[in-house]
């Protein structure tokens, strides 16, 4: 805490040296920071997050965030606690989580915690779905989520400042300080949340028809973070940055509402540092990236019943080069390797165990006139010296016309995932000779896209199908001993996704409309044992239905919305014979902006679960029901055009 307190006072030093280069002359307008260009997606499906939304959940952390705006199934069993995402049927670890070109997934068990990420640390939010991306990196069997910051090369000085409080004692800080001018930015960021987390429940163990009310125990947490960003532009064409993520997790873990336990008997430490240096220089007709990053990460697990007291570390390098040419009449190329190092020091490993992976990977667009653009991948990766299986994917995205509101893509690809260093090193249980996860998606989809006045409409749907072998399962052993994972399942997902995002204006009333919707099936159809009833059956904690849709009114500076989520029946058991109910989650949320002078001032109160309803993401791990917050932000800006 003191390291991190002297850190923050060195950075505010870094800022008022900053601040002596900024004008006097004073200008409230706001501005639109761009600066991220994703590599190119054309035939491939990817969301990209409206600004709004996330401005919108800005207090929230990444699985709060996905849950209300997009496709993705997120599975978390109580607030504050472990948060992982599933698309299109895939796995935790078959989604990868990318931060500003980095893969953020642990080394150790494959994973991103979502609910370690907050969303004031992000500008920009998109979501590569299936054969997608591969354009990034090898894993997402599911699909990526691309977090990413963005530079405002003007002449300013901003200063953010937010407090919320909300139910179940949860209070959050939020600050924001950015200084620069066209040459140099410095980007300062921090927050601090706590919570008891002591929300009431039905307890639906002890009796379905009256369930008594309890209060939840043991779920306290606490986050604070800080995001040091600098850049500089040293030419017209050349631009430099670092950038330093720092965060300290601490958080009890409850115990389903079946065991009964000492109070706080576990608990989970979790601190991280991510720090990432990158170059761009733009030539005539190509440009060439460059980044290496650091990422340490430490986790110390407490459970006092079972004796268990463990720490766990990982360090890992990772390095990017990529160039892109676009000398070329409607031809743009891509070229890129890279190189990651991972070491993993754990308890449960009887020593330390290290990972080498490579890359190399090529990419060409090529535009056939106004009607057909055609997206080609290949990618090779090398882990520990040996040869991984081959990612070729291909795009085709085709309009009507230039004017035509209506275009179709298809893409195919193949991808893999490695088994994490716990599915290998693990004791005991690790399985050395596990084989690469490999899968085949295809996807196709109508698009819709039209602007008529002030009122703007997109839509699309979209049908996929991904076939993926070697799906690693962990199994106990014959007498139940311990458990181990073996390449047992063989997963065919499929399904349906639609979407529409509409806006527009009526006299001083603007509105936005968003609706999600997808059909997912992904059975396992390959037995896993004698007598095995999986066979055939949906994977766990896959709902079939899930629905989210939002719209939103604005006039005079005052936001009313409502958010709708809908979970269909999730199994429990993979012969699915158990399952929980589905659920529907209502929230409402009102918000003013107002100026005062050369500041400005954003409240926002919130109620999450309008109807009180009473539901389980995970078996017998009760989720809040309806709870209150309310944000308060301040800003100030001057600008020197």
């Amino acid at each position: 805490m003191i390291k991190n307190l002297l850190l923050i006072l060195l950075l505010m030093l870094v800022q008022s040296s900053f601040a002596q280069m900024i004008s006097d002359t004073l200008d409230l307008d706001m501005v639109e920071i761009t600066g991220f260009k994703h590599e190119q997606a054309t035939g491939f499906k990817e969301v990209v997050l409206e600004k709004k939304l996330i401005s919108e959940h800005v207090s929230g952390n990444l699985a709060t965030l996905l849950i209300s705006t997009s496709p993705v199934f997120i599975r978390s069993y109580v607030p504050g606690g472990l948060a992982t995402a599933s698309v299109r049927g895939a796995s935790a670890s078959q989604t990868q989580v990318i931060w500003n070109g980095l893969n953020i997934n642990s080394p150790m068990h494959g994973q991103a915690d979502f609910s370690l990420v907050p969303v004031f640390f992000v500008d920009r939010v998109s979501l590569l779905f299936g054969a997608g991306s591969a354009l990034q990196t090898s894993g997402g069997l599911g699909g990526s989520v691309n977090l990413a910051t963005e530079t405002n090369w003007e002449n300013h000085i901003s200063v953010d400042l937010m407090a919320e409080a909300g139910s179940f004692d949860t209070y959050k800080t939020f600050g924001m300080v950015n200084i620069g001018n066209q040459k140099i930015q410095s980007s300062t960021r921090f927050f601090y949340e706590q919570s008891e987390n002591d929300y009431s429940y039905h307890n639906n163990s002890i009796s379905n028809e009256n369930p008594p009310e309890e209060k939840r125990s043991h779920a306290a947490y606490s986050q604070k973070g800080l995001l040091q960003e600098l850049s500089w532009k040293a030419t017209d064409r050349t631009t430099a940055s670092a950038k330093v993520w720092l965060q300290d997790n601490s958080r009890n873990i409850p115990p389903n509402i079946l065991v009964k336990s000492p109070e706080n008997n576990e608990s989970l430490d979790e601190q991280f540092a991510r720090a990432v240096v990158g170059t761009e220089h733009r030539f005539r007709n190509s440009q060439l990236d460059f980044q290496s990053g650091m990422l340490h990460s430490f986790s110390n697990y407490r459970n006092q019943l079972a004796g268990i007291n463990t720490e766990n570390r990982v360090l890992s390098s990772v390095n990017r080069f990529s160039y892109s040419f676009y000398g070329l009449k409607k031809l743009f190329i891509t070229t890129g390797a890279s190189f990651d190092y991972h070491v993993a020091d754990a308890e449960s490993y009887q020593g330390k165990k290290s990972r080498n992976e490579g890359a190399i990977y090529a990419t060409a667009k090529y535009d056939l006139g106004e009607k057909l653009t055609l997206n080609l991948l290949i990618r090779q990766e090398f882990i520990d010296h040996e040869i991984a299986p081959f990612v070729p994917s291909f795009a085709a995205l085709y309009r009507l016309s230039a004017q035509s509101p209506f275009s179709a893509r298809v893409n195919l690809a193949r991808n893999f995932r490695a088994p994490s260093l716990n599915d290998l090193y693990w004791t005991p249980g690790g399985n050395p000779d596990l084989k690469y996860e490999e899968g085949l998606a295809l996807e196709g989809g109508l698009l819709f896209r039209k602007k008529i006045s002030s009122f703007n409409i997109s839509g699309e749907i979209n049908g996929f199908y991904s076939d993926i072998n070697n799906w690693i399962a962990w199994q106990p052993d014959s007498i139940f001993s311990f458990w181990s994972p073996s390449n047992l399942k063989n997963v065919v997902s499929k399904g349906i996704e639609t979407s529409v995002d509409a806006s527009g204006n009526f006299n001083k009333v603007s509105w936005s409309y968003l609706l999600n919707y997808t059909y997912t099936s992904a059975r396992n159809m390959k037995p896993t044992a004698t007598h095995d009833h999986s066979v055939g059956k949906q994977l766990i904690y896959v709902p079939e239905n899930s629905v989210n849709q939002s719209i939103r009114l604005t006039f005079n500076g005052f936001t009313a919305g409502y958010v709708l989520t809908y979970a269909g029946k999730r199994f429990t058991t993979a012969d699915n014979s158990r399952y929980l109910p589905g659920f529907v989650l209502q929230d409402i949320i009102l918000s003013k902006t107002f100026k005062i002078n050369r500041s400005g001032f954003y409240a926002q109160f919130t109620m999450n679960n309008l109807a009180d309803q009473q539901y389980q993401a995970i078996a017998w791990q009760p989720m809040p029901g309806r709870n209150f917050s309310f944000s308060l932000k301040y800003r100030f800006e001057k600008i020197n055009r």
